[in-house]
This record gives structure tokens, C-alpha cells and sequence, in this order.
């Protein structure tokens, strides 16, 4: 991995474990779900657009993620 991408990848680290720390409160439950509709919602997003790419290429949605370095 790149230093600039070892760089983000570590900021995007750092800002989650906050997100985690913020999120172990009871009052922040309804928070919670909103969160994790959201981050199903652009999942689902970017999981159509890799589909597409891959159609579009003609390849699999493996050898997708594999170019992005996305992880399973």
C-alpha cells in the first residue's frame, strides 16, 4: 500500500475509533441506527456500482475489489 493510502487508511482508523468511542453511550442508540442504515445504504450503493463495473469490463466482482484493494 502507497504512503498516501497507508496515510488515509489510518486517519479513516483513527476518526472510526472515535465514532466507536461516541457510540458506546446508551443514549446514543437511536444515533446507532441511523448511522448503520446510512452506511447500509452506501454499501449497497457502491456493491451496484461494482457490479456494473465489473459487467461494464467484463470481469468479476473479484478482480474488482482485488484493483481497489477493498478488503472481503
Amino acid at each position: 500500500m502507497s504512503k498516501s493510502k497507508q496515510d488515509t487508511y489510518n486517519k479513516l482508523l483513527e476518526v472510526e475509533n472515535k465514532i466507536d468511542q461516541y457510540l458506546q453511550h446508551e443514549n446514543t442508540k437511536p444515533i446507532q441506527v441511523q448511522l448503520l442504515h446510512k452506511y447500509n445504504d452506501i454499501k449497497d450503493a457502491t456493491q451496484i456500482i461494482i457490479n456494473q463495473l465489473a459487467n461494464i469490463e467484463g470481469t468479476s466482482v473479484s478482480e474488482i475489489h482485488k484493483r481497489l484493494e477493498l478488503k472481503d
